[in-house]
């Protein structure tokens, strides 16, 4: 159950109708943060692969998520990246979050995926907008995601290209936005 009060619930409503929630803040968040983004995927997912093709057709090379977690996460947050951006299995993304958490950041957004369509969305205040954009690109999603963390001001696909039969991915897979926690 989630808990919220009038207010919130008001206020959410608003940012929705709006759909500019993440733009908004997007000009104070460089200011504090800079630019940097990470693309982190595991390889065995076919979602993961479609996100790290996705990304790398924008511009950014991705990264693969093998070996011990803990340390890829200590070296990718050594570099102190304004957001890192992920498709990965549950384990994963909370081995990974554990140790952005450590170093100031945190889960801004996650998008799950059941059988390739992304059916669910748990997101900060001011993200929702890539939630919705996710839900609506069905099976797309991974790339919705690619192309955000390519340029969260750009235009992100926002409807599915058709592919509403889901993927390979058995089970549940995440998309996920670990962002640098503000003041």
């Amino acid at each position: 159950m989630i808990e919220t009060t009038r207010r919130a619930a008001l206020g959410g409503a608003m940012f929705g109708v709006l759909a500019v929630p993440t733009i908004s803040g997007l000009a104070t968040w460089r200011w504090n943060h800079g630019d940097r983004r990470v693309l982190l995927h595991d390889p065995a997912l076919e979602a993961g692969r479609r996100f790290a093709a996705a990304g790398e057709a924008k511009g950014i090379a991705p990264q693969a998520i093998e070996g011990d977690r803990i340390r890829l996460a200590r070296s990718v947050l050594a570099a102190a990246p304004a957001v890192i951006v992920g498709v990965s299995r549950h384990a994963d993304l909370l081995l990974i979050a554990d140790a952005a958490r450590e170093a100031g950041y945190v889960t801004a957004a996650r998008l799950e995926s059941h059988v390739g369509r992304c059916t669910g969305a748990e997101c900060m205040p001011g993200w929702n907008a890539l939630a919705r954009a996710g839900r609506a690109a069905g099976a797309d999603w991974a790339e919705v995601l690619a192309a955000f963390a390519a340029d969260p001001r750009g235009a992100v696909p926002s409807a599915s290209t058709g592919n509403w039969f889901g993927g390979k991915d058995g089970g549940l897979v995440l998309g996920w936005v670990l962002a640098k926690r503000i003041g």
